[in-house]
């Protein structure tokens, strides 16, 4: 049996770049639509989702998340999971990635490639709404491709958004 190999947040934060994700989420549109599924499971308050997704000639992921509510209270996140990856030709599994390096990339890059493609190149004003883990990606992506920008954050809590 192989070695699966495992990309923790930090190897993958290491090795991440904001224009070349876009660029690349941008290639990724041009492949045939993915075919996604989302099952839900629920014990009392605690969830277990998953979202697999099968894109014909790249291959399958398959993002499993917990969400349990009562974690922090014992100092745990309350969002935990990972995402599997699995050979287009043969089904095996290539790879598992840390949830959180996909959600952040994920996320910020999907945003990026929107503004990549519809903003001004030359924009100088970008607002951003809340100053939470997706916020803080949100900054760091959008300053890759807007250097010059000017950044106001909204947030409920202001010390926070000053923090940016």
């Amino acid at each position: 049996m192989t070695q699966i190999p495992m990309i923790p947040f930090d190897a993958g934060e290491a090795v991440l770049d904001w224009i070349g994700l876009t660029d690349a989420l941008a290639a990724g549109h041009t492949l045939p639509k993915a075919e996604i599924g989302d099952t839900f499971l629920y014990r009392g308050k605690d969830t277990l989702l998953n979202r697999a997704a099968w894109i014909d000639g790249l291959g399958m992921a398959v993002k499993s998340a917990t969400v349990f509510p009562g974690n922090p209270a014992v100092g745990k996140p309350m969002i935990n999971g990972g995402v599997s990856l699995y050979s287009d030709a043969d089904g095996t599994l290539e790879a598992i990635v840390d949830f959180h390096l996909i959600t952040k990339w994920k996320t910020a890059g999907d945003s990026l490639l929107a503004a990549r493609r519809l903003a001004r190149p030359d924009s100088k004003n970008i607002l951003i709404v809340g100053a939470g883990n997706q916020g803080r990606a949100l900054h760091a992506a959008y300053r890759a491709a807007f250097p010059e920008a000017r950044f106001t954050v909204w947030n409920r809590s202001p010390e926070n958004a000053q923090k940016m």
